[in-house]
């Protein structure tokens, strides 16, 4: 099976995170939390699409 180079070091630097926070799932959160903050100026958030309108059949 293909190994990926990129998604191998993605899941090493999470486990090297998931280990600072020791395995706690709470810290984890809190620590993603605290860098979604500190880059806010860089995230994108898009507003949602409006729905679409349905031809009634008939």
């Amino acid at each position: 099976m293909f190994q990926d180079p990129i998604i191998k070091e993605i899941r090493k630097v999470r486990r090297e995170i998931e280990a600072e926070c020791q395995n706690d799932p709470g810290k984890y959160y809190e620590h993603i939390q605290k860098l979604q903050e500190s880059y806010k100026d860089r995230l994108v958030r898009h507003k949602p699409k409006p729905a679409l309108k349905l031809a009634k059949a008939g």
